[in-house]
Order: structure tokens, then sequence, then C-alpha cells
């Protein structure tokens, strides 16, 4: 810990120093304070048990004269006289006074273990870190800030092994999906974020203002925040003023970058190869070829195949008989998408403040441009931040906050960027051009005569047209004030109200283009998605939040140590959204409702809840050997009918300083700390749907026919019955833990194994009949258990390297857990729900004994085994309709002669078999950290052990033209994985269309196709050099550096796709959920540079 406090207090004074010169700096250029003039020098060196101390502050007490140390230790201080005391302190260090005797001073700084104590954020207050009971970990400032990333979600991906943090995809302003030790529901539940108390989204947190993250794992450390804490709690701090004596600290940051997909983008760019391939596919289905390219439009094409762009003697379109042929070979990802796309950040803080009154204030610019090419869809972020610290007389303290995000970002085309991306997958051909030779929009082509299918499912034309715009944007404030009143020594009140505002804007501009058809006629495109309208949704949230506890402290003959937190807290939450669309606009210039002439269709809900809480935690130590800490809540919440509102929770926990004892002095010299820890506590989970007990009734529904000849009429409906008596679901968690020091803290361990319970999860409570005619209420009927564990290790030290300091840190983190129902509804235990004993994300599938040899093995297994159930699609072709060598041979495991799920029961899965879990296992990190004369280097790398993931119908990146044929893009290596007659030994089967479609061999999850997404991923690697600068009155420090985020990966997944990021592969937001196809996830390259005024 004091190599990183030497380190920060380096980077602050070093400012101070002159390149390469030996004597220290005096302090009045630093602070413009003045000296008083004496006329002898006192020089010396400040030292600590491992050599020379840099930035050491030397002051003659009672004066401002004074200097710091040079990278040697050394200093020189002039104007001193003999029997003058000389002051040296620094951070982390007992500050010492010596009287000058006028000879040269050799001073050794001493450890003040007391200020290295480290104080951890917990619910309501503060605890130091050896006192500490529950799990709680700790994410330091110096772990995300400067890191290249959007928001404080995308720093904290892998900063702890109970965090699973996964993004929804790679768009500009995609959200996440977060849980701490796996989720503690099937219905779900995230944990509790907040920002300096108030609840908050981690994409509206600027990163650089995070003074330090605590995350809340269990049941006793979450306990105090009730209802909201099943799924634990992250506790942001952000930073705050420091009396810095009136004194204005400036600092800026800013960095350019440039993004790059993290996966290759190598497709076929070649017309002949691209045709082939896909008629190829497409025959063995159909029949017929899908581009109907004739013997001679093939040689046509194959002497064009290495023009990379288009020759004068051999153009890429040819009119014949008034129409249009293409034989090019058009890059159309390079078209669509950006290989290469710039951001740049910018912030600003203002700090400084006295003994009375401390304040900071931060902005934030952000401008971010993405993926697509032809209109370039744009992010932006604005934040400010401003936090007041006041004494407004001794007894009492006042601290405001006030924090505003804005985000908006741009883009083209349909308003699903990911159904964008999707749809540009089909249809689309390197053979063919998205525009004629006069720059006209084309959308069918002559020669794509198996179908009559536009480009890109009709979105190439949308996007080369160019006209149709969207844009998503937020607005959050939040504004929070506290008042703390000392009633007396010991008791402390405070009362804090804060408020949260949020506006969600999003603006649709959809409209038809003109194209050129087949026969050579413009024509105007219209479809189920590309319509005339205009459209906005305005969603709002109010939230207010009220507290008021209480915190008595007090200690008994320096050895009994108490302190009790009590109190309230009160939350109002209020969500509206309005949408209003109408179509058939007058002007494509011009989007507003005004200029719409057809109907206006709107909608409008409004949902809100409240929750009313008491709280109350004891914390008692006994020399801080013995430590105990108790806590419950009683807990309303109005989503639960009034007679099942209520819900209490307590829980408790206790630790043991084995290290304090006397029996451990013994190994105290290398072993020096100890600590056990236990705690067990329940928490109820009120993570429902606002008005779940509620009979609604819907009257916005609209009829397809109309009474009066102009108005469709409207009907009402009622919901699905409901059950009577919901109520909470109970989460239970229990935790043994050890935190271990060694070698003077130098190597630290912490180590925890828990159990978790949930009790009544509101799930269907019976199967009905089909005649019941409607869905079966939801009850409290089952349960569940997640069992797991996490290691957490550190080393930290230093040493000389030719005669200076090298600083270094190692951190590695790992964590695994594992989750089964253990009560629920499914007596015959069916395999396509949740049943007892499952283990959630378990994926059951079918064996593969390999692919067949030859076409007379695959005919005597047609002849005996009917696999109809998995490889119909086979039967169903026109051409090739029976098994042949390459084709998938599925394994016969109960010896029945079918291929089949049996009776789809765990007790008769036919030939079904648990063959994978989707949920991600061994979650890990390991991060190396180095200074050295001015120089730090820092590399973080995170991943995940185990994740398998079967690829769905639609993933295209993955299967390639085994899901639809036509695919638009196709890696140039995807060929040599698939089998054929000169590559017996391919990875994918015979080549066959549509076969990840119902019926298809690859639709089925199966042993051989299931994939690990296990992942290692060099998530950041920094290198920066702190200048030595000359004395100057205007810059303290100016570090530059390069930052690189993403920069690297390796996957069991890259042996056979090298285009699907295994992030992306079980991303929950893309169009096809799974799929891992969608707006991909990038690698950053940045440079930077960070100077302090």
């Amino acid at each position: 810990m004091n190599r990183h406090l030497k380190t920060v207090s380096m980077f602050l004074f070093l400012s101070a120093l002159s390149g390469g010169i030996a004597n220290a700096t005096p302090l009045e250029k630093v602070s413009g304070i003045s000296i008083v003039q004496q006329d002898e020098t006192c020089t010396g060196v400040v030292n600590d048990a491992m050599g020379p101390v840099i930035g050491a502050s030397v002051v003659v007490k009672g004066t401002t004269n004074g200097v710091i140390t040079d990278f040697d230790g050394n200093f020189t201080l002039s104007n001193v006289k003999k029997g003058d005391v000389i002051q040296i302190s620094f951070i982390g260090y007992k500050t010492e006074e010596i009287i000058w005797d006028g000879k040269p001073m050799n001073i050794t700084l001493m450890e003040d273990t007391q200020a290295l104590e480290e104080v951890v954020v917990v619910g309501y207050g503060s605890q130091k870190r050896v006192n500490v009971t529950g799990a709680v970990s700790t994410i330091t400032a110096d772990d995300i800030n400067n890191r290249p990333v959007a928001s404080a979600a995308g720093a904290l991906q892998g900063a702890d092994p109970s965090l699973n943090l996964n993004f929804g995809s790679g768009s500009l302003d995609s959200d996440y999906s977060i849980n701490i030790r796996g989720v503690a529901s099937v219905n779900g539940g995230s944990p509790l974020v907040l920002c300096d108390g108030m609840e908050v989204s981690l994409n509206q947190i600027n990163p650089n203002d995070i003074e330090s993250i605590s995350v809340l794992k269990d049941a006793s450390a979450s306990a105090i925040y009730g209802a909201k804490a099943s799924s634990g709690v992250i506790l942001i701090t952000t930073k705050s003023g420091k009396n810095s004596d009136g004194k204005v600290n400036i600092s800026y940051n800013g960095r350019l970058a440039w993004k790059k997909n993290t996966t290759s983008t190598n497709f076929i760019t070649t017309g002949y190869d691209h045709v082939n391939i896909v008629n190829k596919f497409y025959e063995t289905y159909q029949g017929k070829l899908m581009w109907g390219y004739t013997d001679d439009d093939l040689a046509m094409l194959e002497a064009r195949k290495n023009d990379k762009t288009e020759h004068p003697d051999r153009p890429w379109a040819v009119e014949k008989n008034g129409k249009l042929y293409f034989y090019s070979n058009f890059d159309w990802y390079d078209y669509f998408y950006k290989e290469t796309r710039p951001e740049h950040e910018h912030n600003l803080s203002i700090t400084g403040g006295n003994e009375k009154v401390n304040y900071f204030v931060s902005g934030r610019y952000f401008d971010q441009n993405g993926i697509f090419n032809i209109y370039n869809d744009k992010y932006k972020n604005y934040s400010f931040r401003g936090k007041l610290n006041a004494q407004l007389f001794p007894f009492m303290r006042l601290s405001s906050n006030v924090n505003f995000n804005y985000t908006n970002y741009k883009y083209a085309g349909y308003y699903d960027e990911q159904m964008t991306i999707h749809s540009l997958q089909s249809n689309v051909n390197s053979a063919v051009m998205p525009y004629t030779p006069d720059g006209q929009v084309v959308q069918y082509v002559n020669t794509m005569t198996g179908a009559n299918s536009p480009l890109g499912a009709g979105h190439a034309g949308f996007l080369t047209a160019n006209e149709a715009r969207n844009s998503r944007g937020n607005k959050d404030l939040i504004i929070s004030n506290q008042l703390d009143i000392d009633v007396y020594k010991d008791l402390v009140i405070t009362a804090s109200y804060a408020y949260r505002y949020r506006n969600r804007t999003n603006n649709r501009r959809s409209m038809p283009f003109d194209y050129l058809d087949k026969s050579g006629s413009v024509k105007t495109f219209t479809s189920g998605s590309i319509t005339d309208y205009y459209q906005e949704i305005h969603g709002n949230i109010n939230h207010h939040s009220i507290n008021v506890f209480g915190t008595y402290t007090h200690t008994w003959n320096n050895s009994h140590n108490f302190k009790a937190v009590a109190g309230m807290q009160y939350e109002d939450h209020r969500t509206t959204e309005l949408s209003v669309k109408k179509n058939d606009l007058l002007s494509k210039d011009l989007s507003s409702m005004s200029v719409a002439t057809g109907d206006a269709i709107v909608t409008e809900e409004i949902s809100q809840f409240r929750t009313l809480g008491y709280f109350a935690r004891a914390n008692y130590d006994y020399e801080g050997k013995y430590l105990l800490e108790v806590s419950g809540r009683f807990d309303g919440s109005s989503r639960f009918a009034a007679a099942d509102r209520w819900g209490f929770f307590p829980s408790a926990s206790l630790g043991w300083r084995m290290s304090q004892e006397n029996f451990w002095e013994p190994l105290s010299g290398w072993w020096n700390d100890s600590k056990f820890r236990f705690s067990v506590g329940s928490l109820g989970n009120q993570q429902v749907a606002n008005y779940a007990y509620f009979d609604k009734i819907y009257t916005d529904n609209v009829m397809n026919y109309t009474f009066d000849g102009n108005n469709k009429a409207n009907y009402s409906s009622v919901s699905a019955p409901i059950s009577s008596n919901l109520t909470w679901e109970t989460v239970t968690t229990y935790n043994w833990g050890f935190d271990l020091g060694f070698l003077n803290n130098r190597l630290t361990a912490s180590m925890d194994y828990f159990i978790r319970q949930t009790k009544d999860m509101l799930t269907p409570s019976l199967t009905l009949p089909s005649v019941y005619g409607a869905t079966t209420p939801k009850e409290n009927c089952a349960d569940l258990r997640t069992n797991g564990w996490e290691v957490s290790l550190r080393w930290n030290d230093n040493f000389k390297l030719a005669g200076h300091k090298f600083g270094y840190g190692l951190t590695a983190t790992l964590g695994d857990y594992k989750s089964e129902i253990t009560k629920f509804n499914n007596p015959d235990k069916l395999i396509s729900d949740y049943y007892e004993g499952m283990t959630l994300g378990e994926i059951w599938g079918y064996q593969v004994e390999g692919l067949f040899a030859t076409d007379e093995e695959a005919a005597a297994y047609q002849a005996q085994i009917n696999d109809k159930a998995v490889n119909n699609r086979v039967y169903n072709s026109k051409k090739e309709n029976k098994l042949m060598a390459g084709d998938v041979k599925f394994r016969d495991l109960d010896g029945n002669n079918r291929i089949d799920e049996g009776s789809g029961t765990v007790s008769d899965p036919g030939d079904k078999r648990i063959i994978g879990n989707s949920l991600p296992r061994y979650s890990y990190s390991f991060r190396l950290d180095a200074d050295y004369r001015g120089f730090d280097f820092s590399a973080f790398f995170q991943g995940v052990g185990k994740c398998d993931w079967f690829p769905t119908t639609y993933a295209y990146d993955f299967w390639g033209p085994y899901s639809f044929p036509s695919l638009s893009f196709i890696h140039e290596d995807f060929m040599d994985n698939c089998w054929s007659e000169e590559n017996p030994g391919g990875y994918f089967p015979r080549q066959r269309g549509y076969q990840s479609y119902s019926g298809g061999s690859l639709s089925v999850p199966t042993d051989r196709y299931m994939q690990n997404a296990a992942y290692l991923r060099l998530k950041n690697l920094t290198v920066g050099y702190t200048l030595p600068l000359k004395k100057n009155n205007v810059i303290q420090s100016l570090r530059v550096y390069f930052t690189g985020e993403n920069l690297w990966y390796t996957s069991p997944m890259k042996k056979y796709s090298k285009n699907v990021d295994p992030e992306m592969a079980t991303a929950s937001s893309s169009y096809n959920s799974g799929s891992g196809v969608g707006y991909g996830f990038s690698k950053t390259f940045s440079i930077g540079i960070d100077v302090k005024f």
C-alpha cells in the first residue's frame, strides 16, 4: 500500500522537479507562499526501509519555508538557521521533527500503521477493512480511472470474481446485465447500484469521477438495504474536495482513440467465389440455383476475379436488352461498415477547499463514432458533477451533490439497428453492387433467379438511400443533500433527501425510397419494416428517496468498541412512457407530427411503486480481535397486497482476528494478519411487476374492422387470473471467509465460500389443461440453491533497480458458482421446463458419432434408424434427399432405432443427454502493475474458464451458408472447415443449406457442435510517463500515456470461427439473442495526457 501512496504523491509533486537536477524545488513556487530569508542551507536525504522517499515534504516548522525531495530522496532547504525544527512528512508515514544542528541530515521515515488502515464503504457508513465481517470487496479509482470506456459499466467488467457483467451488444449505447454470484431467482433480479446513496444505472456514471466501489456480496453486508438488495449491492463513492488551504487544483485528462472490431472481418469479396458457394448450398435443398449466372456469366465473373477495383475493359455493370447485370467483386462489408472508428474524450475537474468548506466539480465530453459507414452513427455524452461539503456549525455539516448526464445516439436505417445488421446478412452478394452506374439504388437484381428477394431483406437499399434518421437520448439529473448533526459526542443524526429524474426520448423517421427495378424502371420500395412514418417516444422517471438515521459510536476501557446505526428509508418511484406515431408525411425533410396525414397511434403507460423500510445494525468488537455484527430490516412494498406487504429480514456475522492473539506471536514475523469471517442473513426479493397482484383491464385494443366506416373499433380485454397471496421471495445466504496477510501484508489473500438459498420463488403453480384458456397463475412455490467460492490474491512489493526504486504489484482473482433447482412444480420432470434437481443453464442435446465416411455407411444407417426428428431437412430436400457421406451421424443411445427425445422427461429423455451449460464458470482475472522513475505500466487480463454456447438458427457468422444459403458475409477461411470429398476431415458436415433451421441436423444441440465460449482477454493495457518538469507556477504534473481496451483475446471458438466474439455469442440484445450476430464489440487504442495545475 505504501508503494501506491508514494507513487500517487510522486505524481503530485513531480511538477516541482527539474529534469536531471539534484536539488529539490522550493515550495514557494508550488504553493505561492513566501519564504522568510535566512543565511544558511540545510541539506539531507529522506529514506524509508527500502530506500529513497520521493516527494516527501521538508518544512521549517512554524513557517512556510519548505521543499520536496527529488527522485533520490535528496533535498536542499535554504534560509535555515541552527536550532530550527525541521518537519518531514509523507503520506502513510509518521511525521518526523528534528532540530537542525547545521549538519547534513539523514532521515528514515517509519510507517504509520494507523494511517494505512483501509476504510471500506458499507451500507449507511464505513468500517475499517480489518473489522469487516461480511463479504465485501473494494475496487479503487486506480483500477477504473482513465480507462477508454463509455461508462462505469465498462470499467467494472472483470474487476471482481463475483461480478458477472455482460453487455447486450457492442452498440454505442448498449445496456448491460449484471449479477453478483449468479442470479438469485429464476425470475431474474439485478444488484442494487447506489452512487453516493442514490440508486443509479452504471451507464450514467463517469468512471473518472469514481473514488471507490464496494461490492456487498452476502446478506449480512447487504441486509441494511432490505428489499432491493436480494441480489447484492454495488456502492459507488465519487470523488470529493479536500482541504487545500484555499488553493484551487485543476486536473485535465484527454485522449484521442480509434476503435476496431475484436474479430476478423476478412470476408469473401470475389463475386465468382461468392456465387458458387451460395449456389452449392442453395441447390442441395431447393433443387435450383440462387444466383442464375449462366456458364458465360460465370466466365465473365471468373475473368474479373482478381480485379480489386473495376477495370475499364471489364466493367462490373453490363446492360443487356435494357436490363442491368452485375459481374463485380464488391466489398459489401466495407461498404456498410467502418473498419476504424475515431473517438475522443475530455475530462476536467476543479477541486479545493479549507478546513470548513471543500468542493469538487467535474465535467466530461465524450464523442464516439460507430460502425455504420454510409451515415456515420455517432454517440455523444456530456456529464457534470458538483459536490460541496460544508461545516455550517461546529455540530452541523452539509453535503450537496448534483450530477447531470446526457447521452445521444444518432443513426440511420431501421430504428432497431440490431435488426438492420441481422437483415444485411441475407441476399447480398459480392457479384452485385448497391447502385447503378448512374447512381440509382439497386434493390432487386436480374441474376437472383432462385428467389425474388430484395438485397439485405430490403435494408441494403434502405441504407444506400440514406434518408431515414433515428436517435435515442437520455437526460439524467440527480440532486441530493445530506445533513449531519452531532447531537453529542457519540451520536450523529443524519437526514438526506435525493431526487432522480430521467428523460428518455426516441425519435424515429422512416421513409420509403426509390430504386431501379429489374426492368429498368424506377419504383418506390416499402415493406413491413420500411414504411413512411414519424414516431416519438418520451419516457420519464421520477424517483424520491428519503433517509433518516442515527449513528452511535462509543468505546469503553479502550477495549470494547460499539457502533450502532438505526433509521428509516422511504422511496417513491414513478415512470411514464408516451408514444405517438403518425404515418404518411408530406415532406421528407421534416420530421414532425404536423406534416403527417395518417391516423395518430397514441399509447401511454404509467407505473409507480413505493417502499418503506426500518433498519438497524449494531457492531461490536473487543480489542479488534472478536467481531460481531447484527442487523435487521422491516420492509414494506406496494408491489404486494396489503396482507402480504411487510417482511422482516435479519442477518448476523462474526469475525475472529486470530493474528491479534498472543499465541500468534511466533508466526507474526511472516504471517502478520489472519481473520475468519462467518455471516448468515435473509433478504426479501421484491423485483416483480409493480401491479403483480392486480387484475387488469386493457381498453386500448384495436379491432381490424369498423362500425362507422371510418374508425377501427376498440375493445377491452382482461388479464390472466392471478394468485391472491403473492408475497416476498426470500433469499438466505451463508458465507464463510478468510482474510490473510503475509510478509508485512506484501502478500494478501481473501477467500470466501457461500451457500445462497432462495425460497418461495414466483413460478407457475399448476399445469392446467388447455381448455383453461389462460396462462397459469404464479405463486410462491419454487426454491433455488447456489453454491460458490471466490479467491483473491495480491502481491505488492518494491526493490532497488540501478539505484532507484522499482515498485510492482500482482493481483489474481478466481470465482465460481453453481445453481440448482431444489423445488419446482414439475412432477413429471419435463426437460423443457425447470425441474427439481436441475442445474441452471444446463443444455440437453444429442450425441454425434461423427460424419458418415461413405454413402454406403449413410444408406445402411438410414435403413435402420429413423432420424427424421433431427435430419428431416435432408429428406425434404429437392436434391440429394438422402443421407450421404459427410452428413451428421446421430447416436441411438436408447437403442430403439429412433433418434428422438423419448417422452421428454428426465427419466425418459430418449437420446438426449445433458451436454453443456450456458452459464459462465470460473470467472478470473489477473493484473500486473509497475512503476519506475516516472514510468507506469499496468496490464489487466480477464476471462471465463467455461461457458457453453450452441449456435442458434440465425447464428449466421458461425454456421455460414449452412443457415441461410444466400449469406452476405462468408469468412475467407470458412470453406476450409467444410466437409467435401476433397476434405473428408472437415468439421462442418456435407454442404447443405438451411441445416440450422427447424428439422436440420444443426438445429438441435449436439456435442459435436457445442462451442466452448470460454475466453481470455487482454482487457486493458496502459503505459504512461510522468515528465520531470522544471519548476513553474502553472503545471504541477504532466503525464502522457497509451492505453488500450479489449486489445486481444483467445478462445476455443477461434478454431472454427474467427468472426464471432465469445462475449457476442452469449449477448442478449442482438436481434436474435444468442446468435452472435449484432453490433459487435470493439478494441480501442488511445493516446492521452493527464495534467494537474
